[in-house]
């Protein structure tokens, strides 16, 4: 809402307007941590079932809520509070006597050595991080006072606000914590906590959830005393809400606000919405710059990806369209063959290209046409380096709010799967594919990490072959495996260390510690940096990620269309999940003659996980506190596909690891298809 005046009307009319989040509303509680950190809370403050109010209208909440404050010493969970044309339910409210504490539970982790404000001279802002948390609990302060003194003129509260979030520094003391708090879906499509019995237990354990103390900046936000609230559309925080409240309430639009919010805005209509819903997000575009239909075919400012681009500064600047961007809005210059494209060029260059612009082109040498950018000479010298075998390795893992096991933090790293294929160079001077490894756990209330590694570590040391990732996410994992070795009494804690540090670099926050940290000397190669630095075609829109990059390699390459149409993956090239006497095609074209997508060609994982097709592929674009990761691993679906393992039984976790298999094994061959393409293009 603070970022969109128009949101509050969208959310009102959700019979006229698609709404993306009340459709994710399920998922999102599986990504994250939300709900189950809502639960949890619920014992940790010891509300009873009585005082958890269930009522779902206005007046009965409210009604219910002040029935209960008349009593001396009370906690209620999901109380409500109405004052003018604003409405807050209180996760938790907690009285005793005169004093009201409200404590809002967030799923996001937090770290008690990390401020929740910034103050530059005598100027104090909200830390961006928690911008949205910390000013929702600043407005249910602002109703409740308010609230109160309507509901019982006679008294005055010293009322208090909190942020109850999951602590990074405290680590669960038992097993199975997550799986206490199972997330469920519910007829209306809602999703709901089911607690177990064993839930009650955890108060008697170490808490991982802890209060923040957010008051006084609460205060600071509802007097217009931090600077963000200068961006609102109304100035400051108490105009802003009584225009906002009121225009939800009486059904008006508030004039439409362009910004760079607008490109996760959840009321523009989806794929699957019915044909008779409208879209919001046009709706705006439209009055607020003018926009006819055709424009929006156009190749936009919205379509740009990477850091450094800052596509809101664009758009309020009334540059909407690629077509209005200048090298100077980039900060960007020619390109020589053979130089590395930074984020900013790789932009320049996809403008180039989306627009036809020849001059654009041009800028980038003789590689460089309107269907893609192929950069030889930069590869030759990047590829001439390799040694062969080379070893491409994925890692599957999830994060979970509330852990699964015993002396985890919230939201660290469970390293669950990964799948390894390995390129040899033979003696003829051709090379050979085999999916050379992969493991699984599939055991319950077993924390996976040194054994995952182990196994990784015997793989990968039977040579010096260079190590390829894709992105940043396999080498934070072995970092934070590491940390949790060194704190370890493993027995081979060292001999894990020393391969860990071999095939790594230090991340940012250890070289903040110890600038002395330097990467091993079989440090991991990125091959998504190379794509980066040296290709992209024009359906990739500038992003980089695996799942956009397959599909344009296979679509580009006629080489690989002509190979892997034919059923040779588990002949000729080994597999160990596709059988010799069923061999697979991983090219298959629809009726446009575009390759399909080798991932959709898998059984579906969605029937293993209880969910559709269309809920899995949008956990798997959800990505909370910081995860990253190959296909499934992206956001939400590897937390649904490993807490299912936690549950199911035998038959089903074998038809579960066996799909999740199957799905990584594809994350590592797709790596192949990359490094295919650029060696046949290199060198024939």
């Amino acid at each position: 809402m603070l970022g969109c005046p128009r949101a509050g009307y969208y959310a009102y009319r959700s019979d006229l307007y698609s709404n993306q989040d009340n459709e994710d509303d399920f998922i999102q509680s599986i990504a994250d941590a939300g709900q189950q950190a809502g639960d949890l809370a619920k014992i940790y403050k010891h509300v009873t079932d009585e005082h958890d109010i269930k009522a779902t209208d206005y007046d009965t909440s409210c009604e219910v809520t002040r029935e209960f404050l008349c009593e001396e010493k009370v906690t209620l969970a999901e109380a409500g509070f109405r004052w003018g044309h604003c409405y807050v339910r209180a996760d938790i409210i907690e009285k005793d006597g005169d004093r009201i504490h409200i404590v809002e539970v967030k799923g996001k982790s937090w770290s008690s050595s990390k401020s929740f404000s910034k103050s530059t001279g005598s100027e104090t802002a909200v830390v961006g991080d928690v911008l949205e948390y910390v000013y929702d609990v600043a407005f249910q302060k602002y109703v409740i006072v308010n609230a109160l003194k309507e509901m019982f003129p006679q008294k005055t509260f010293e009322v208090t606000a909190a942020l109850m979030l999951a602590d990074k520094d405290q680590k669960a003391s038992v097993d199975g914590m997550n799986e206490c708090f199972r997330v469920r879906k519910g007829e209306n499509g809602q999703s709901y906590i089911e607690r177990s019995a064993d839930a009650v237990k955890l108060d008697k354990e170490n808490h991982i959830l802890t209060e923040f103390d957010v008051d006084l900046l609460c205060d600071m936000i509802i007097n217009g005393e931090t600077t963000e609230q200068l961006s609102l559309p109304t100035g400051s925080f108490k105009t802003f809400v009584e225009a906002a409240s009121k225009a939800y309430c009486t059904q008006t639009k508030m004039p439409a606000t362009l910004s760079a919010n607008c490109f996760s805005c959840p009321f523009h209509k989806g794929d699957h919405d019915p044909e008779e819903m409208l879209d919001g997000y046009v709706e705006c575009w439209k009055e607020a710059a003018g926009f006819t239909d055709e424009d929006f075919k156009k190749p936009l400012v919205r379509d740009l990806h990477g850091n450094g681009i800052r596509r809101g500064t664009l758009v309020e600047a009334g540059k909407y369209f690629q077509s209005q961007l200048t090298p100077d809005d980039l900060k960007c210059g020619p390109v020589k063959s053979g130089d590395k494209l930074s984020l900013k060029e790789r932009n320049w260059l996809q403008i180039g290209m989306r627009t036809g612009d020849k001059s654009i082109l041009a800028g980038f040498g003789k590689y460089a046409t309107k269907d893609g950018y192929l950069d030889l000479d930069g590869l030759r010298a990047e590829m001439d380096t390799w040694v062969y075998p080379l070893h491409m390795i994925d890692f599957e893992t999830c994060a979970a709010g509330l852990p699964h096991y015993a002396g985890m933090r919230p939201f660290e790293q469970v390293a669950f799967q990964f799948s390894h294929h390995k390129i040899n160079k033979n003696a003829d001077g051709t090379y050979s594919i085999e999916h050379a490894g992969q493991y699984i756990n599939k055991r319950k209330n077993f924390c996976p990490n040194f054994e995952f590694l182990r196994e990784l570590k015997r793989q990968l040391e039977v040579d010096y072959g260079p190590i390829f990732r894709y992105s940043t996410h396999e080498n934070s994992i072995l970092r934070g495996i590491r940390a949790q070795l060194v704190s370890s009494l493993e027995s081979d804690r060292d001999e894990l260390i020393a391969f860990i540090d071999s095939i790594t670099q230090p991340t940012k926050d250890e070289l903040n510690v110890d600038k002395t940290l330097c990467a091993g000397p079989r440090n991991m190669k990125d091959l998504e940096a190379i794509v980066k630095s040296y290709f992209i075609t024009p359906v990739m829109k500038g992003r980089s990620s695996i799942k956009v990059a397959l599909p344009a390699v296979l679509n580009a390459s006629k080489f690989l269309q002509d190979k892997y149409s034919k059923p040779i993956y588990g002949v000729e090239i080994p597999s160990l999940m596709a059988a010799k006497d069923s061999p697979k095609a991983w090219i298959e074209k629809d009726e446009h003659g575009i390759v399909k997508n080798p991932y959709k060609l898998l059984p579906p994982i969605s029937k293993y996980l209880d969910l559709t097709e269309e809920e899995v592929e949008r956990l798997e674009s959800m990505r909370e506190d910081g995860q990253t990761g190959g296909t499934i691993n992206q956001g939400g679906a590897a937390l649904a596909a490993y807490t299912k393992l936690q549950f199911a039984s035998p038959e089903e976790t074998e038809a579960l690891a066996k799909a999740l298999l199957a799905y990584c094994e594809l994350d590592t061959m797709a790596m192949v298809f990359l490094w295919e393409h650029f060696h046949h293009e290199v060198y024939g």
